[in-house]
């Protein structure tokens, strides 16, 4: 009953990890997207104000 519960516990502590993971991962590549997209606008801001690219 013991190493039952262990298995129990230790495969919901593996589940428990893989969400958390897999959420934070989420958030760093939206805010990766984030940033390229920032940079895109930024560098179009400078293209605009200068003369021929």
């Amino acid at each position: 009953m013991v190493r039952f519960a262990l298995k129990v516990v230790g495969a919901s502590f593996l589940v428990l990890w893989w969400l958390v993971s897999g959420f934070f991962k989420k958030i760093i590549e939206v805010f990766m997207l984030l940033l390229r997209i920032k940079k895109i606008f930024v560098g179009q801001k400078e293209n605009s104000k200068g003369g021929d690219s």
